[in-house]
Parts: structure tokens; sequence; C-alpha cells
């Protein structure tokens, strides 16, 4: 009985933690959730590459990177519902609230935009400036709906 009792718990642990990982439910949300995923450490290493620049045309580059894969992640068709979980940092709450990650997706769009104007200028500093302005917006949205690193 003991062992039954046992092997009953272990069964239980096991379908708790297979349940927990929520795979995408069809074929178009698992192949929305790996585009989306690119898209999203293309801006990950567009950020790093201007954390570490040292010119503004290496920042106008990336800032305009930024801006066309922002305009891929704002696509409808990338976030369908059922296509959170899964090997992915994003929460569910985007999918609660798809206005506001919209709307934030948008002001990150709109600072790179910033950043693009003011590196097109040629003042290193004033592109640094604009570039922090970017990463508080891109960590306000990390914030509410990504996962963070384990």
């Amino acid at each position: 009985m003991k062992r039954l009792v046992t092997l009953f718990s272990v069964l239980i642990v096991a379908i708790w933690y297979i349940s927990s990982l929520a795979l995408p439910t069809t074929a178009v949300a698992q192949t929305a959730q790996k585009d989306r995923l690119v898209l999203m450490k293309t801006i990950g290493g567009n950020m790093k590459k201007l954390k570490m620049a040292g010119d503004t045309e290496t920042m106008a580059t990336s800032a305009k990177i930024i801006i066309e894969t922002a305009k891929k992640l704002s696509g409808k068709g990338l976030w369908p519902k059922g296509s959170h979980g899964g090997e992915t940092r994003a929460k569910e709450e985007i999918w609660q609230d798809m206005g506001d990650f919209m709307a934030k997706l948008k002001a990150t769009k709109n600072a790179a935009v910033n950043l693009l104007k003011v590196s097109m200028g040629g003042n290193l500093g004033d592109a640094k400036n604009a570039f922090g302005a970017m990463g508080r917006t891109c960590g306000g949205c990390h914030k509410l709906y990504r996962i963070p690193k384990f």
C-alpha cells in the first residue's frame, strides 16, 4: 500500500510538471512562437551591439534593424491564442492584455526611431542617451511580460 501511495504521488508530480510546460497547441501557434523568438533574439543582439557601440553609424544601423524587427513583431499573426508556453520566456499575461503589450512594443519602436534620428546627428553622447531611454522602454515591457532567467 505504501508503494502505491508513493507511486501515485510521483505520478501526480510528473503530471503537474508536464502540464506546467504548456506547449503551444497547434502548428500555427508553434510556428508563431518560433518566429517571435527569432525576432526577439534579433532585437536582443542589436541591443548588445548598441551597448558596445563606439560610433553613431553603428548605432544607426542597429536602430534601423530594431525598428524593422519591432514592426514585424507587432503583426497579429505572430501572437495567436495558445502560442504561449514552451521554451520561451513570454508570460501568459501578454495574451491577457494584448493591447497594453502592443502599446509597449510600439513605444519600443518609437524609441528606436528616436535613437536613429539622434544617431544620424553624429553626437555619440546624445545617441548613448537615446539608447538608454530605449533600454528603459524595453525593460518596462520585460518586467510585465517576460519570465526572468533562472
